[in-house]
């Protein structure tokens, strides 16, 4: 089967995601190479805006503000960002996008005049703050605030609820009803394998939600994963015809979009 990923990283010249070290000519070769259809290159918003190496958003989370603190650099890196986009980006095999989060107060890593530049917009949860008995309230309170905007994908649904213990399949049917509800795609990640992907595989389609495959790629090593979706795929039981397969199509923002 050919797979394309809808999640992965960069991380030559500016580096746009702090821990990635692959560059565009690494994703072109894997597209003449391996079992790939399609990528989209989605480096993490707030790279954009920081100056400092900063690699996770727990450390802005309830002081969003400063992702807007230094507005020169952040325009200068964005500008940089998006001639990347453009230079290597066709529509067709390659595509642009972004990988963003909100903050507590549900405003968005990125600027919202972006969105008419980008292909796929991955939205990510990689803090859940309070104690672990809280988290699976906080994960749908973050989902729902995401869902605020129009990002594309949930990307690694579960990563950070599952560090608290195995996910109860109410929190998993709830994450995938508000994806459902809002034509958003549940990611199925191969970077930090999830136990439950097979699982997540399978109800997504029993709930008919849209499906991204995400290598979530950081390393060129990762370029070689396509098996992890085989075999979740297999796990699944799931009948390949029967999955809704993201595909990237444009989508408006809410109103609730926050500008900055």
């Amino acid at each position: 089967m050919l797979w394309s990923s809808w999640h992965n990283h960069t991380g030559d010249g500016p580096r746009f995601s702090y821990c990635a070290d692959l560059t565009p000519e690494a994703y072109r070769r894997a597209l003449r190479n391996g079992p790939w259809t399609a990528f989209a290159i989605t480096d993490h918003a707030f790279a954009l805006a920081l100056p400092d190496e900063e690699p996770w958003p727990f450390q802005w989370y309830f002081t969003p503000e400063r992702l807007w603190q230094h507005s020169e650099f952040r325009d200068h890196k964005t500008e940089q960002y998006l001639e990347r986009l453009a230079k290597i980006c066709d529509g067709k095999r390659i595509f642009g996008g972004m990988e963003v989060e909100v903050a507590y107060d549900g405003s968005l890593s990125m600027a919202c005049q972006l969105w008419p530049y980008l292909d796929v917009v991955v939205g990510g949860i990689h803090f859940l703050p309070g104690e672990r008995d809280t988290w699976p309230e906080a994960h749908v309170h973050q989902l729902q605030m995401l869902l605020q905007h129009p990002i594309d994908i949930l990307a690694h649904p579960f990563r950070e609820l599952a560090h608290a213990g195995p996910v109860p399949g109410e929190i998993v049917d709830e994450t995938l009803h508000l994806l459902r509800d809002n034509d958003v795609a549940v990611e199925i990640n191969a970077r930090v394998a999830y136990p439950g992907d097979a699982d997540l595989l399978a109800r997504a389609v029993r709930l008919g939600v849209r499906v991204a495959f995400g290598l979530d790629a950081h390393q060129a090593h990762e370029l070689e994963s396509a098996a992890y979706f085989e075999q979740v795929l297999a796990d699944s039981g799931v009948d390949p015809n029967n999955l809704r397969l993201f595909y990237p199509m444009r989508k408006s923002a809410k109103a609730r979009a926050l500008p900055r």
